[in-house]
This record gives C-alpha cells, structure tokens and sequence, in this order.
C-alpha cells in the first residue's frame, strides 16, 4: 500500500543535486532530451517535437495535484544548469499501484553518475517518509543503462510486467 499523497521532493539535495518543481518554461533545456533519437528511443515522442517536450512536462505537473507524484527537474547544484528530470511516480503495473522512482537525463548529463544519485536519494526519501514497503524502476527491454542505474540503488530484477500495454522489466527494492 502507497501513502498518498505523495510529500514533494522539492529542495531535496544530494552531494551534486538540487530537486525542484518542473516548470513549462523547462521545455527550452529538457529539448536536449527531446532531440535525442538515443535519448528518446523508449519513449512514445518523435525526435525534435517541441509539443512532446511540452507534453511530457504537462504530464509530470498533471500529476501533482492528483497524488503528489512527478518527475523533478534535477540541477546540479555547483552551476544551477538543469540535468535531468527524476522523481517518485505511481504507476499502475498489471492492477496493482506500485511507488517508481523514474528518471530521465539529457545526453550531455550521461555518464556522471546524476541518474543513480537521484535514484538513490529517491529510494532514501521514499524509506524515510514511509510511503511503501518497496520502491520499483519499469524499465524497457534493451535500456541498459536504466538497468544500471536500477542495480547501483540496489534494486534486483524481479519479474517481467505489461505497464501500458507494453512489456517492461520490473526492477524492485525493498524499504522495510
């Protein structure tokens, strides 16, 4: 069982990272992504489409009013230059509502260690607020580096699940 609402991440930090609330004005960095055949390759959007840049964005806010949950933009602290979009989101996997910590980064981020930081802070706040006996990353068959990410914050495969009507592999760790 989730504790809804979901308490907002916003002004959490890491050693590196600053979360904040996304904003429609994000669409002028959060592009990078959106320009990314590599990036987006998973993601239901076309290369270089500002309206699902916009889109994507749009979602994360819907979100909060309904339960708390959204992916935050993600900034590094030294520079204030915006890196990824990560947060805690519900999501519905085969009828059940599972806690996932999802992230996403702009290429030029990749390779830092950003993603399984946040992850792991995610993990952290999610423990420390109680707000379910486990935490899951969904991700897609092939995105090795979401894997990773999901291993570092200690998460073990558990299982294939259909979310959205596609098959994704479901990573889990527990909190209790």
């Amino acid at each position: 069982m989730i504790t809804l609402p979901i308490p907002s991440l916003v002004g959490l930090t890491t050693e590196r990272l600053l979360f904040r609330h996304a904003t429609l004005k994000d669409n002028a960095w959060w592009m990078e992504y959106h320009n990314s055949a590599e990036a987006i390759r998973f993601m239901p959007f076309t290369v270089g489409s500002e309206s699902d840049c916009v889109q994507f964005i749009q979602w994360t806010l819907d979100r909060i009013p309904r339960d708390g949950s959204c992916l935050n933009a993600i900034l590094e602290r030294s520079t204030g230059s915006p890196v990824a979009m990560i947060g805690l989101l519900t999501q519905e996997v085969e009828g059940t509502t599972e806690l996932e910590i999802g992230y996403h980064l702009v290429p030029s981020a990749w390779g830092r260690g950003y993603a399984t930081e946040a992850a792991m802070a995610c993990k952290e706040f999610a423990q420390k607020h109680a707000l379910a006996p486990s935490v899951v990353s969904l991700i897609d068959a092939g995105n090795e580096r979401s894997v990773a990410v999901a291993e570092r914050n200690g998460m073990q495969f558990e299982r294939l699940a259909i979310h959205r009507d596609e098959e994704v592999m479901l990573y889990r760790v527990g909190l209790r």
